[in-house]
């Protein structure tokens, strides 16, 4: 059941999906004091193994130094170059491409070209910036804060829900970096409602649930929705996968449950979780009117891990990913059309009592950003 009685305002106005000055307020209060998801253990289980990623104008660098992760700038303290535009790879040592000055794990140079033309050296030597990174499952995280708590902290009761949900028992099967061409708050907004669905995802889910099979729960940092599987009663496609779903997690001795939850831990992180699987979609803002998200899935493995039951597991993993990539798809013809409509809309917008999580997100923004002029 919904938890509103009546419709709802549309808290954010147009404007703040393409203000300069918006996104400014929400970048410096919102999204750099946090942490930030860049990716999995295991795409840096081996030594030289890295990611890069802007996190909101600051460009950083994640490696496995000999299994040990660590998080530094991706920037040289030489000549200002990215020391590499690639977004992810294998490289022995952490080198600048413009003039290959090496950088160890405590974010100081180990090797400098023609090192007579730099002396003399600093007493603590060139050094760049060196981030916090930590892991929860296979989750990585990075804080580019100089403060603030640790990640425990920073996600309260949803640790433990992804340390378990993306642990030692699952695997991942979809590694996805989207591009956005929106506001971050357009694809986040879009996930936090089922109201779309048979315009959408016709093609895949075809109906949503329904109030009698909804619930919501709405807390302050944090919001959910649960639903009886199939998602759509209505479909004799996912009553089908549904069914198989449920067989093959009682095959690797899971627990079934037949449900499916939507997490969101503002403002962007978020979480769908079923028996199966377990997805992380984080949005990251790259501008005013652009983003990205990182989204990985993984696949519940249960207790089984050989024969033939582990291969069971690892073709449901594969199947699922490739669903929810259809799914994706759907959702990436959408969100530029939202954008566009958004910087031309005069009107003031409205909420469903069905789009009730879209408005405990906006007040969240409304109350930390503090805009006078509303």
């Amino acid at each position: 059941m919904f938890l509103s009685k009546t419709r709802l305002p549309h808290l954010l106005a147009p404007r703040d999906y393409f203000c300069v000055e918006q996104y400014q307020r929400e970048r410096e209060r919102l999204l750099v004091p946090g942490w930030h998801v860049v990716g999995t253990t295991d795409e840096l289980r081996s030594h030289g193994d890295f990611i890069t990623r802007n996190l909101f104008g600051h460009p950083i660098q994640v490696r496995n130094f000999d299994g040990q992760l660590r998080a530094m700038s991706n920037v040289c303290a030489h000549r200002h170059c990215l020391l590499t535009n690639q977004s992810r790879g294998n490289s022995p040592r952490m080198s600048c491409q413009y003039h290959g000055w090496e950088y160890g794990p405590d974010g100081k140079t180990r090797k400098i070209p023609q090192p007579k033309n730099f002396t003399p050296y600093p007493e603590q030597g060139d050094r760049i910036a060196v981030h916090r990174v930590e892991t929860c499952g296979q989750i990585v995280f990075v804080s580019i804060a100089d403060d603030g708590p640790g990640l425990q902290d920073f996600l309260g009761e949803y640790f433990e829900v992804i340390q378990l949900r993306f642990g030692e028992q699952t695997k991942q099967f979809l590694n996805a970096d989207v591009e956005y061409q929106a506001n971050w708050k357009v694809p986040i907004e879009n996930s936090l409602e089922a109201y779309h669905v048979p315009s959408v995802h016709a093609g895949t889910f075809r109906d949503d649930p329904g109030e009698h099979r909804s619930t919501h729960i709405i807390n302050e940092l944090s919001s959910a929705f649960g639903t009886p599987l199939p998602f759509s009663p209505h479909s004799r496609l996912d009553k089908f996968v549904q069914r198989g779903e449920a067989t093959v997690m009682r095959m690797l001795g899971a627990p079934v449950s037949n449900e499916y939850w939507q997490h969101h831990v503002f403002p962007n992180l978020m979480m769908s979780i079923t028996d199966a699987i377990s997805l992380i979609h984080y949005v990251i803002p790259t501008g005013p009117t652009s983003s990205m998200a990182v989204i990985r899935q993984f696949g519940n493995l249960g207790t089984t891990r050989h024969g033939p039951r582990r291969w069971l597991g690892n073709f449901w993993g594969g199947f699922k990913g490739a669903v929810t990539r259809s799914i994706m798809k759907e959702d990436l013809g959408i969100i530029p059309d939202i954008q566009a409509g958004l910087q031309s809309s005069q009107q003031a917008g409205v909420l469903g009592r069905c789009e009730e999580r879209i408005h405990a997100f906006q007040q969240y923004v409304v109350a930390r950003t503090k805009v006078d002029d509303r």
